[in-house]
């Protein structure tokens, strides 16, 4: 049975269950990297909010023999743990005034995202695209991102240029820098996983780490935002580039490890830099999730000129 099929089968077997007081969808939703996820869409009557409910795990399990009721059994227990009856009102949504404090801009890769940057406005960073969203916070559901599409800057009568701009002072703001020794980095993820008993896998294999150190004679450092979301996109604001290559004299050869944080090596002119490039794609290919990953490319920042560019 194909996936779509499949999501068409759970869609009228929960109207069955839900009965007429729910209506249920099924949505293909593509994510970064053309990663596309499959989920099923849950509105109750008078409500504005619609959890989306992915069921591509679900559909594994049934491929492999699990049984279908409860597959159905599993998608009825998620929405009730996470269903709030709570009606939203987005008119504030309608007024760029109301929105231009909070929106933002991350980093993702470009030719790999070619569909949606049909929708959505950007500018490009090298081999890189630059696209805005809005941070959305309320105390009953937490924080949210919506994504900013060509069709929201027609209804605020903006252009691009005006969007950067709010966009730029907001990241300073809101999605300030850190930059850390990757030692420290790693110390902390371990501290954290040993206290949590987390199977979360670090941001970057200390084995790997280690085989970087000993390549390239040098401590290593982490970019990134305090909230290592999206943190990559420091990369266009961070002032401690400059500082630490002042410091060190020496530039910085960049590497992507995820959409939320590139680590920076000092260059000492000596290693190979084909080194560099197969280690990324080492990490990107066993370390990284596809929505993930940012570049197979490794990027190098002169001091002089204040430059990133492809290296």
């Amino acid at each position: 049975m194909i996936l779509a099929r499949f999501g068409n089968k759970v869609c009228s077997a929960l109207k069955e269950v839900m009965g007429a007081e729910y209506e249920v969808s099924f949505q293909e939703v593509v994510k970064n990297n053309g990663v596309c996820l499959h989920g099923i869409v849950i509105t109750k009557k008078g409500s504005n909010l619609s959890p989306s409910i992915y069921i591509d795990e679900l559909y594994r399990e049934f491929e492999e023999g699990r049984p279908f009721g409860a597959v159905i059994y599993d998608i009825l227990c998620i929405y009730k743990r996470n269903a709030r009856e709570i009606n939203m009102d987005m008119e504030f949504f309608t007024q760029y005034e109301c929105v231009k404090n909070r929106i933002l801009y991350k980093l993702i890769h470009r030719e790999n995202n070619r569909k949606l940057l049909r929708e959505v406005p950007y500018i490009e960073w090298n081999d890189l695209a630059l696209v805005f969203y809005y941070i959305f916070e309320d105390e009953r559901l937490g924080k949210a991102t919506i994504l900013i599409r060509n069709s929201h800057l027609d209804m605020w009568k903006q252009d691009i240029s005006v969007l950067y701009e709010n966009a730029k002072a907001n990241m300073l703001r809101l999605r300030p820098e850190e930059m850390l020794p990757i030692r420290q980095v790693i110390e902390e993820a371990l501290s954290k996983k040993q206290s949590q008993d987390s199977d979360e896998d670090l941001i970057l294999p200390e084995e790997l780490q280690e085989a970087m150190c000993r390549e390239s004679g040098t401590v290593m450092y982490m970019l990134s935002n305090r909230d290592r979301v999206f943190g990559a996109a420091a990369l266009l604001y961070s002032k401690s580039l400059k500082k630490l290559t002042e410091r060190l004299n020496k530039n910085l050869i960049i590497l992507p490890s995820s959409v939320h944080e590139v680590l920076l090596v000092p260059d000492d002119g000596v290693s190979e830099k084909e080194f560099f490039r197969e280690m990324v794609k080492e990490v990107n290919d066993t370390q990284v999730e596809p929505e993930e990953r940012l570049s197979y490319n490794v990027y190098y920042y002169d001091r002089i000129s204040d430059e990133i560019t492809i290296l």
